[in-house]
């Protein structure tokens, strides 16, 4: 995914996707919880950068999928820094899809993602992290609204 940011976006995607799919062959959710859930995150990510150059709101939904699922082992009570990295990149997916379609709904559902993950990245804590993700509100609430 990394090297998708830098170069043959689509084409590094694409094999992180396969890479993922393959490694949840073996991560599963009953066999090795965390890496499933991690692995998950990861595969959300490389459908997000996807979304930037084809099929936006197919690879968001995908993405969606993904993060949603990786939730289910990544919860605020049992790994709570782990949970907000989800939401965050939970609340780029949904961003990304309010580009594209049901603006409102998935405006609502990027914010309250993106404050999901405030609730740990408190600017106390996450000093690098909190200015971030307060200035992604600030700018999606600006989106929401025009």
């Amino acid at each position: 995914v990394i090297l998708a940011e830098v170069e043959k976006k689509s084409e590094n995607c694409k094999r992180a996707i396969q890479a993922s799919e393959e490694a949840l062959k073996v991560r599963t959710l009953e066999g090795f919880p965390m890496d499933y859930a991690m692995t998950l995150n990861n595969l959300g990510n490389a459908y997000v950068i996807l979304a930037e150059v084809e099929k936006k709101s197919e690879n968001c939904k995908r993405a969606i999928q993904a993060f949603e699922e990786a939730l289910k082992v990544r919860t605020l009570e049992r790994f709570p820094v782990d949970y907000a990295t989800t939401q965050y990149n939970l609340g780029s997916a949904y961003w990304i899809l309010a580009q594209v379609e049901k603006k409102p709904e998935n405006c609502k559902k990027a914010i309250q993602a993106y404050e999901e993950a405030l609730k740990i990245f408190t600017m106390a804590d996450f000093p690098a992290v909190y200015p971030r993700i307060e200035q992604n509100l600030k700018i999606l609430d600006e989106f929401c609204k025009s």
